[in-house]
């Protein structure tokens, strides 16, 4: 059975579609990834570009909030960003985990602005890489994943 993961950010444009796709192109055989928004906005086109870099498509990507979201149950709430955004949907048998990231905005600076961005993946990728390394390794069933018993791994 798949772990179910919900990646929440704020506007379902930047970070939680970004984190989204990456997962799905890490590891769909053992994860199965949606993304939501608080708010539904609009995917940022330097968040489809970096993905691109990386030969992951974005761009036919449609924002959701979370309302918008099939009445499904996940293994894992990832909020993303500065702060853990708040939203009203009960997500009940759910662990609910915040990676917090920078905005990676630098409206004066469009090459500041991609450097941030390529940044940001970079880091949305490696916790993800992480979060797979530690729910998919073989482990006894009494022992927990967590992120201690990656260390022991290895």
């Amino acid at each position: 059975m798949k772990c179910r993961v919900v990646f929440v950010g704020a506007t379902n444009g930047l970070h939680s579609p970004m984190a989204e796709a990456m997962l799905k192109w890490l590891d769909s055989e053992h994860f199965e990834a949606r993304s939501a928004g608080t708010i539904c906005g609009e995917l940022h086109p330097l968040a489809v570009q970096v993905l691109k870099e990386i030969g992951i498509d974005l761009g036919q990507a449609l924002p959701k909030s979370v309302q918008q979201l099939p009445d499904e149950e996940f293994d894992y709430v990832i909020t993303l960003g500065e702060r853990a955004p708040s939203y009203d949907r009960i997500f009940a048998s759910a662990q609910i985990i915040h990676w917090k990231f920078e905005n990676a905005d630098a409206p004066d600076d469009a090459d500041k602005q991609l450097r941030r961005f390529r940044m940001l993946r970079d880091q949305i990728l490696q916790r993800l890489r992480l979060f797979v390394l530690v729910h998919v390794r073989p482990r006894t069933t009494s022992e927990p994943a967590t992120l201690s018993t990656v260390a022991t791994a290895r």
